[in-house]
């Protein structure tokens, strides 16, 4: 008979094995709890720098987009226009002084410190930073390439422009069918209108309303010389005649903020945490384009450069004197400067301003700065040598801490954010053209 207290041999060698003692259990969640705690400290980290790589990316595109958009647009001043209505040797007529938009006509006019003026109560956060942004308006044929085939009619005293069959007009009506601008977008109230006769000078009107029939009614009064041409090649035909038109526009360039306000960016431009971004205070470049009387037309606001905090501008210009440009023809160089350089301001200051001469300016020199959307730097950099900072404060974000000079506590949060800034010498081909 099989005795009973026989172990099975199996049985035998489990019981024979040993476990892991509650110590050892206890050593093993600890190491592992320490290991999963250093292993979400270092993801924690390489999330954190991955997202302020990508801030700095993204301030550096913001950047380099509005600075393509603004030097497009300056090589396209005066072309097809005038570069200053008040001296251009080619314009017919009296000098214009109404509407303003008209009288200030020019390829560019720069305005010292002009997002400061225009938007006092905005720009604090640039102000503290010791930035005033420029302002920048760009008068030309800027949103067509093309002159348009016309016959000037006088109504019993209404002048219109009759847009002929041609070329222009048939590349024009296909572009349009391609999602390009049609005639509506291009005739556009509150632009101005150039209207020549082969072989003569110039006459400017404002447009008032494009009508069926390819019909362009000009406001009134004109502004023009409307009298058959007699002598100097001067005048428009009083019984109608073909005449080639241009479209211009004047655009600004400044430095604002849209928070809070009723635009279609609105969603865009909203605080996100602002107590750790700084996005109450927020700033943009924007485009926006003028009308005849100086005023903001409804609807043509762009942002071309999200998060921007600064714009300054510096000039070549040639030699005041028409003798000496002939004779002696130098450009000066104005360049940025930490102190704004008051020829600068001068030279290409609107047209109606003392010692302003826009139409000798041969190139543009711009500055464009943006910041990253949330501060990750807790040390500012000094002021470069032409004004610029690397570090932009965001004040209101540690209490006492709203200047760069102030001290920032122990343990505080960042408070600077980093800055993109970037430079452009741009050409004026247009502005170059014979006196």
């Amino acid at each position: 008979m099989r005795d009973r207290r026989t172990s099975h041999p199996a049985r035998a060698r489990a019981s024979g094995q040993r476990g892991f003692t509650l110590v050892e259990l206890l050593v093993a969640m600890a190491a592992g709890l320490v290991v999963s705690l250093a292993a979400f400290l270092l993801s924690k980290n390489a999330t954190r720098f991955f997202q302020n790589e990508a801030r700095a990316s993204a301030s550096h595109l913001a950047a380099t987009i509005g600075l393509n958009r603004l030097a497009a647009d300056l090589q396209r001043a005066a072309y097809l226009s005038a570069r200053n209505i008040q001296t251009d040797n080619q314009f017919c007529g009296n000098r214009p002084v109404t509407p303003s938009g008209l009288r200030h006509l020019a390829g560019i006019a720069i305005q010292r410190q002009g997002s400061v003026f225009l938007h006092p109560s905005e720009l604090g956060q640039s102000i503290v930073n010791g930035l005033w942004p420029d302002a920048l308006v760009i008068g030309g044929s800027l949103n067509t390439t093309e002159v348009f085939a016309s016959r000037v009619v006088n109504d019993n005293g209404t002048w219109y422009v009759q847009l002929l069959d041609s070329a222009a007009m048939r590349r024009t009506n296909d572009r349009a069918l391609g999602g390009g601008l049609s005639l509506d977008d291009i005739f556009l109230e509150g632009r101005i209108l150039r209207i020549s006769r082969q072989n003569q000078k110039h006459i400017y009107a404002v447009i008032d309303r494009l009508e069926p029939g390819n019909l362009v009614y000009l406001k009134s009064p004109p502004g023009v010389t409307t009298v058959e041409a007699t002598t100097d090649n001067c005048g428009l035909p009083l019984t109608g005649g073909n005449v080639w038109v241009s479209v211009i526009s004047r655009v600004r360039y400044d430095i604002r903020s849209l928070v809070g306000k009723p635009t279609s960016y609105a969603p865009l431009v909203a605080p996100i945490t602002p107590e750790l971004t700084g996005d109450n205070g927020r700033t943009e470049l924007v485009r926006v384009e003028l009308d005849d009387e100086d005023q903001e037309i409804p609807g043509t606001l762009e942002v071309i450069a999200e998060y921007a905090v600064d714009l300054k501008f510096g000039i070549s210009a040639v030699q005041a004197t028409p003798v000496l440009q002939d004779t002696d023809p130098q450009i000066t160089r104005y360049p940025i400067a930490a102190t704004d350089n008051a020829s600068v301001y001068t030279i290409a200051a609107a047209n109606d301003q003392p010692g302003a001469r826009p139409q000798d300016v041969r190139s543009v020199q711009i500055r464009l700065s943006t910041r990253t959307r949330a501060p990750d730097r807790d040390v500012g950099f000094p002021v470069g040598p032409d004004g610029r900072r690397l570090r932009f404060l965001i004040p209101g974000i540690v209490a006492g801490v709203n200047t760069p000079t102030d001290t920032l506590p122990a343990g505080a949060p960042p408070v600077f954010a980093r800055m993109r800034t970037l430079y452009a010498d741009v050409a004026l081909p247009n502005q170059a053209e014979p006196r």
